[in-house]
């Protein structure tokens, strides 16, 4: 079960401001969108397809791939929990500190869970599955493509899991479904609702090999992606524009404010090849900042202690509107001024 998680907004009662916890940019224009999903209201009163085929196959025509490669899903997040089942009882190395679903799901699948690929472990099942997220949440480190290709090649008894959901918020090469859909070992996760800054309409998709995508579809719940879901997905991939237009701008932004953060005595920032970056505070515990945050200025960020591997004094911030990322810098360091 997910406790602790970016963008729980909903705690605070229109208490928000300004929006650094989630991995999504706040500020998409869905004016087109909304305006599309309301000519299509009462699609609501029936039923969707059992199985978003029609998505799948104009996600695979924009990606030039089988549409038996494709399977569309209710968030990155169902992917994850039916990959787990898919592979039950396997065993599941999850490098950390990373997403924590990913674990939660391996659980509830009674998979053994290891964090190291030598921890002391004499005899390991055969079947093993690799949880990679690339770029990584919450560290925003990036693993490069050439690496990433040739581990997949070289290792085919084992399988590989890689969440690409954050794909649209770096400039590094990533895996390709068009090189790799035919790979047995390999399942792609992609999330529509961060690519197209959509988290509430709950978007993602796999590609795979055909073969893997069928033992997928046998075990998913049917309509268990929404007609407005559907209907949104048609549009914004024959029509939508990613959150992000100009990358390059949104990053050298990034970088701007991991330069003034570093600046503030007490706070220690770290690398990032993504709008994300994952951050360390000393006096406090990331839990009071964003308490003093929240309650002070309006300003919500994510708060890090329930990943595994990190203390109670890690957070992540995503990067907003210049004015928007000044008045964090400004807050954090009035915070940390007033405790000496």
């Amino acid at each position: 079960m997910i406790e602790g998680h970016g963008d729980d907004i909903y705690r605070y009662e229109g208490q928000v401001k300004m929006n650094f916890s989630s991995t999504n940019y706040m500020h998409t224009d869905h004016s087109a969108l909304k305006e599309y999903l309301m000519e299509r209201f009462d699609l609501i009163s029936n039923y969707p397809e059992p199985q978003p085929l029609q998505l799948e196959q104009l996600i695979a025509s924009k990606l030039d791939i089988p549409a038996e490669s494709v399977m569309v899903t209710n968030g990155a997040t169902e992917a994850i929990y039916l990959i787990a089942s898919l592979y039950h009882g396997s065993t599941s190395i999850i490098p950390q500190p990373t997403s924590t679903e990913y674990a939660d799901a391996c659980r509830i699948n009674k998979h053994y869970i290891t964090y190291e690929q030598n921890d002391g472990i004499t005899e390991l099942p055969k079947d093993r599955v690799y949880w990679l997220c690339n770029p990584n949440n919450p560290s925003g480190n990036v693993l490069m493509k050439g690496f990433m290709d040739y581990l997949v090649r070289r290792s085919p008894r084992y399988t590989f899991v890689v969440d690409q959901s954050f794909e649209a918020f770096t400039r590094e090469e990533l895996l390709l479904p068009k090189e790799t859909c035919m790979l047995g070992n390999l399942l792609l996760l992609h999330s529509m609702s961060k690519t197209y800054g959509i988290p509430g309409i709950r978007l993602g998709y796999i590609t795979s090999h055909p073969g893997t995508i069928q033992l997928l579809r046998n075990l998913r719940h049917p309509w268990s992606v929404s007609t407005l879901a559907i209907e949104a997905g048609k549009f914004l991939i024959e029509q939508g524009r990613p959150v992000v237009t100009d990358i390059n701008a949104y990053l050298d932004e990034t970088e701007r404010l991991r330069k003034a953060l570093r600046q503030i005595e007490g706070i220690r920032v770290y690398e990032t090849k993504t709008n994300y970056m994952l951050c360390e505070v000393a006096p406090i515990t990331a839990t009071e900042l964003k308490s003093y945050l929240i309650n002070e200025h309006g300003i919500l960020i994510r708060d890090c202690h329930n990943f595994y591997g990190l203390s109670n004094h890690f957070f992540r911030i995503t990067t907003q509107q210049a004015d928007e990322n000044d008045a964090l810098v400004s807050a954090i360091s009035e915070c940390l001024s007033s405790r000496e």
